[in-house]
């Protein structure tokens, strides 16, 4: 799937997140109509809040504001930082990805990580300061993991990937 429909899709959960059936009736075959022109057989819900896509190539899940949580399968070995919000979550084969909003300053928020992932069995491949803006990245076995914690306002949010490696 590219990243200009990922953005179609998620941009669907939120128009459609009032709940109402004949629009997410409507945008659900809207979007299995543009799939099926990128040359992808897939089924399209939209309920409660998020979407699910069901393809020969597995299962992915988009949700946002209310509809959003930590998907059951994100990897126990990745601390969601205590406290935070989650605005939007997206749950495909290839991982996962969580955009999270805390109280908490950028620096607090990457010290954990970096006690928590190293702690985890995770080797540290990047660190990188910007000062109002810090990106982890982390491997371990087959996959990658990015932290990228940003201030906004009087806190920050973070964007928590985890990508499993094709093989």
């Amino acid at each position: 799937m590219n990243y200009t429909m990922l953005a179609v899709l998620v941009a669907a959960v939120a128009v459609t997140g009032c709940g109402q059936k004949s629009g997410e009736a409507l945008v659900e075959k809207m979007i299995e109509k543009q799939m099926a022109k990128e040359g992808v057989k897939g089924k399209v819900d939209l309920s409660e809040g998020q979407m699910t896509i069901e393809t020969p190539q597995g299962t992915a899940t988009y949700a946002g504001g209310a509809g959003a949580k930590v998907p059951d399968n994100f990897p126990k070995d990745v601390q969601v930082y205590a406290g935070a919000k989650v605005l939007a979550s997206v749950n495909t084969p290839q991982g996962q990805n969580l955009m999270l909003e805390s109280g908490d300053s950028v620096e607090k928020i990457i010290a954990f990580y970096k006690g928590k992932m190293t702690g985890e069995g995770w080797k540290e491949e990047m660190s990188m300061n910007q000062g109002e803006s810090s990106v982890l990245v982390y491997k371990k076995e087959q996959r990658t993991a990015s932290i990228v914690v940003a201030k906004a306002g009087d806190g920050a949010q973070i964007n928590l990937t985890v990508a499993n490696e094709s093989r």
